[in-house]
């Protein structure tokens, strides 16, 4: 095999892989941007997990504003859960 085969198969191998994360990914309802590698679809899909992260803390505590009452405890609930995504 000369280097030349080797670079293609190399080549054919990470799409191949890069294809599996792409379709996992997919499959979980995320997106693929741009990714040309899989390290650049893990990036991807660090920022969309933290994205979908801090929604469903924003909502958590929205949910606790929600059901406030005089003594405070429901807005101490939504300040906490705000300020765990500030950790």
């Amino acid at each position: 095999m000369t280097q030349e085969d080797l670079e293609r198969f190399a080549a054919i191998v990470a799409a191949a892989q890069r294809e599996k994360v792409a379709h996992w990914m997919r499959s979980l309802g995320y997106a693929t941007g741009h990714g040309d590698t899989v390290e650049d679809l893990l990036d991807h899909l660090g920022t969309q997990i933290a994205e979908k992260m801090k929604a469903e803390r924003e909502a958590c505590a929205d949910i606790c504003d929600q059901h406030a009452s005089i003594e405070g405890v429901a807005q101490r609930c939504a300040a906490e859960i705000r300020a765990r995504g500030n950790k």
